[in-house]
């Protein structure tokens, strides 16, 4: 089962490609959703880690995309940088 987030969600899609994932309709999803929110507190936080941890339509996910931009800046800020005159 190849799961990602949907190009065309309302939010961030993973909703969407979680359904086209189990072949069920998106809106049932949702309320998964909403329905853990409400009874337990955690739909939110669940919502929010498969946002970062769930790859896109496109390739990478967002989690990958952060690392990368850390270890350019951690990399440019230790680079010796050539005096200046």
């Amino acid at each position: 089962m190849n799961i990602t987030r949907s190009n065309d969600g309302m939010i961030a899609g993973v909703a969407a490609g979680l359904a086209r994932a189990l072949n069920v309709d998106a809106t049932i999803v949702r309320l998964a959703f909403v329905l853990i929110t409400l009874l337990g507190g955690s739909g939110v936080l669940l919502y929010i880690i498969a946002w970062v941890i769930m790859p896109r339509e496109t390739g990478g996910t967002i989690a990958e995309e952060q690392f990368r931009k850390a270890k350019t800046w951690y990399d440019d800020r230790n680079a010796p940088k050539p005096p200046q005159y």
